[in-house]
């Protein structure tokens, strides 16, 4: 493993001039991103006190979302995908521009935030699956293990530093600069974009009955591609079992660690810490084990994520928000990077708008968790989850050999 860092720079694919520009509008995209998925959870449960408040703005997001990533899908696949990525970049800044004002007006009810949870759901489902698709057609092949591990890396930065900022303007000023902020850096992204080459694929009929054709076609490639179904349904059940915890933490700091926003901020930063080291060090390795590396990543994130709802000691939860990052960027990257090795570059959008999907995986554990936790409290909800992302890493590793021998 050693050799294998040393032998791979690990920042190798910013060499390319064009995924530099795509590098750092995604860090400007994830930055605004990861702000308001913080602050608007704050809002909800500043305003409502529930747990219950907090699952339902999760599932209205990712219901919004899984009703339209499939034609994103389609789209990704026969129009530009930099065209796609800006104008839903332009709808999101318009929804965060429509918070803020809200908020200057002093009119914000939670109401209003289901309704832009809704409208950013659509729009992520619409741009996602292009922006994950997009690595494949800017750098060459032996550079997408590294450009993908560099994205994630990206992601997590802003896990990093966006909470934190977030935590810290909700604590020091008002939420409305916070989403005024949020605004800039959507507009900042759009910007930057414009300066990667649009790569327009061969114009396909938007028609609804080609639509639907187009879906066929994805759901029977992945259907026939055994290795592609594997990894995608590893990806939907970590999104299950592991993933409800960000949609959750503003009320588990709240009733378990009996903290403020300020804490909030500092656990969600050192996850993305975490994730960011695990994304680096991925960029660094070799193209060998994968399979393996990417059970065991379930599996740190899994005891990470038990241990962590065990806890009521804040410096404690520190550390294993730390460890539940790591295997959680392990977890992403690999799932992605093996994707896209597997899949044919016909149906990549299609494929990845699938995987996109996942959230709503996610959003269902996050309202199941909610439920629990309103009954029997947050950290038997989050733990009970958890020790079943272990279990299935297991079964996995021991029963599915596709999946255990990919390199």
């Amino acid at each position: 493993m050693i050799r294998g860092v040393a032998a791979a720079p690990t920042f190798a694919s910013l060499h390319d001039r064009d995924f530099r520009w795509f590098f750092f509008a995604s860090l400007s995209q994830n930055a605004a991103m990861n702000m308001q998925m913080l602050a608007r959870g704050f809002l909800v449960f500043w305003l409502t006190g529930s747990y219950a408040a907090l699952g339902t703005l999760a599932l209205v997001h990712a219901v919004s979302m899984l009703a339209f990533s499939l034609y994103g899908g389609v789209l990704a696949d026969g129009r530009s995908k930099r065209m796609i990525l800006q104008l839903g970049q332009i709808a999101a800044a318009l929804n965060a521009a429509a918070v803020a004002t809200l908020l200057f007006a002093d009119l914000l009810r939670w109401e209003h935030l289901l309704v832009a949870a809704f409208a950013q759901g659509v729009t992520s489902g619409l741009m996602m699956p292009a922006r994950q698709a997009m690595p494949p057609e800017i750098v060459e092949p032996s550079l997408l293990q590294n450009a993908v591990s560099l994205n994630t890396a990206n992601m997590n930065v802003m896990r990093l530093l966006g909470p934190a900022l977030a935590g810290v303007l909700l604590a020091v000023t008002e939420a409305e600069w916070a989403y005024t902020i949020m605004t800039v850096l959507f507009v900042i992204s759009i910007v930057l974009l414009a300066r990667v080459p649009k790569r327009a694929p061969r114009p396909r009929s938007m028609s609804a009955a080609n639509v639907m054709r187009e879906l066929r076609e994805g759901f029977t490639y992945i259907r026939r591609t055994p290795t592609v179904f594997s990894l995608l349904a590893i990806g939907f059940t970590t999104s299950l079992l592991g993933m409800p915890y960000i949609r959750l933490m503003p009320g588990f700091v709240a009733d378990v660690l009996n903290g403020d926003s300020a804490q909030l901020g500092i656990l969600m930063s050192l996850a993305g810490f975490g994730s960011l080291t695990g994304a680096l060090a991925l960029a660094s390795l070799r193209s060998r084990r994968r399979g393996r590396l990417l059970l065991l990543s379930m599996v740190v994130m899994g005891l990470g994520l038990t241990a962590f709802s065990a806890s009521s000691i804040f410096a404690i939860s520190i550390v294993l928000m730390f460890i539940v990052g790591i295997g959680e960027a392990g977890r992403q990257a690999l799932n992605v990077v093996l994707i896209h090795q597997y899949a044919d570059d016909a149906y990549r959008g299609r494929v990845m708008s699938v995987l996109m999907t996942q959230v709503g995986t996610m959003a269902l554990g996050a309202f199941i968790v909610g439920l629990i936790a309103e009954a029997v409290g947050p950290q038997v909800g989050l733990g009970s989850f958890a020790v079943l992302l272990v279990l299935v890493a297991i079964v996995v590793h021991l029963f599915v050999p596709r999946v255990r021998e990919i390199q």
